[in-house]
């Protein structure tokens, strides 16, 4: 009997290599830009650029996934590397945004004699608690609810850190109008708070709406009404863009946040909450066997591109 030598594993099962959308992935860079050169902003003071590259960073965020149908391409590099943007962007960002509108006026590097203000710690706790539930939520929704189309399970980051930037910028108009320092007291009292209300939207069940508006937009059922309403939805925008952008992006972001909320609180009154379908159940994964996960990668692969990421 003839004994053949035993191959490696690495022989049997080469690995594969999977492409690279190289352009979309340029729009998830562009985001991680924005998100680190707000953090710079904000160690700076200046607040009101840290707030905008935030905003910045949500308009790449989209790019990114409309990048990636227009090309009808999509890889699991680009989800991942999605992911780790939004977490710096959308995460760590607004969370060192807050950490520095919260110590004393006037405090500049180094960080030693603002480190044991009382206002100091407080901000470096909501901080901290906004980027572990960020990391968290974005751990979530990649493992077990990016393949959902109907809607989000919890607040996404880019919602949350948009609504806290545009919801500093508010602060700073207002604060222009009465001759108040840049995030100062009225700042100290909403912001925290306002964060540690969203981290907690985005580790919780509540569900909010991922396509729902673009059917509004592309099939309406009462093109009329819509039409009239958006004309008076314009003046008001007009007349918002020329005083300041964050009379029309804040009240937008805090409607979105709103409308999960009033939505959940309604099914549960009218007993018609939304159910979790059984293929979105977070142990399902786990019982899949290996031949089972790579027939659902090649099954992916043939299928229509999709993003896969948390972009709204």
């Amino acid at each position: 009997m003839r004994l053949y030598p035993l191959r490696r594993r690495t022989d049997r099962l080469p690995r594969r290599f999977r492409p690279v959308n190289m352009a979309a992935s340029v729009m998830t860079t562009m985001n991680l830009y924005m998100g680190v050169t707000s953090i710079f902003a904000s160690i700076g003071n200046e607040f009101r650029w840290a707030a905008t590259c935030i905003l910045l960073a949500i308009i790449f965020d989209m790019l990114d996934g409309f990048v990636a149908r227009l090309t009808k391409s999509t890889s699991e590099f680009g989800k991942q590397l999605d992911s780790l943007c939004d977490l710096v962007s959308f995460g760590v960002a607004p969370a060192v945004l807050v950490f520095m509108a919260y110590l004393p006026e006037g405090s500049h590097l180094p960080l030693s004699p603002r480190a044991e203000s009382i206002v100091g710690e407080t901000g470096s706790y909501m901080g901290i608690i906004y980027v572990i539930c960020t990391a968290l939520r974005l751990a979530r929704y990649n493992t077990f609810q990016s393949d959902r189309r109907d809607s989000f399970i919890g607040l996404p980051s880019p919602a949350a850190g948009g609504t806290l930037a545009a919801f500093v910028l508010f602060l700073q108009y207002f604060e222009s109008k009465l001759d108040a320092a840049p995030l100062g007291p009225l700042a100290y009292v909403m912001l925290g708070p306002t964060m540690v209300v969203l981290a907690l939207l985005m580790v919780s069940t509540v569900h909010y709406p991922k396509n729902r508006f673009k059917a509004v937009i592309v099939k309406p059922q009462h093109a009329f009404i819509y039409l009239a309403a958006g004309a008076f939805l314009i003046t008001v925008v007009h007349y918002a863009m020329t005083h300041s952008a964050s009379l029309v992006m804040f009240p937008l972001a805090s409607g979105y946040v709103f409308f999960g909320l009033l939505e959940a609180l309604w099914g549960r009154l009218s007993g018609k909450s939304a159910s979790v379908l059984p293929e979105e159940s977070e142990g399902a994964d786990e019982l899949a066997s290996d031949e089972e996960l790579e027939e659902g990668e090649q099954e992916t692969a043939m299928s229509s591109p999709r993003n896969t990421g948390e972009s709204l």
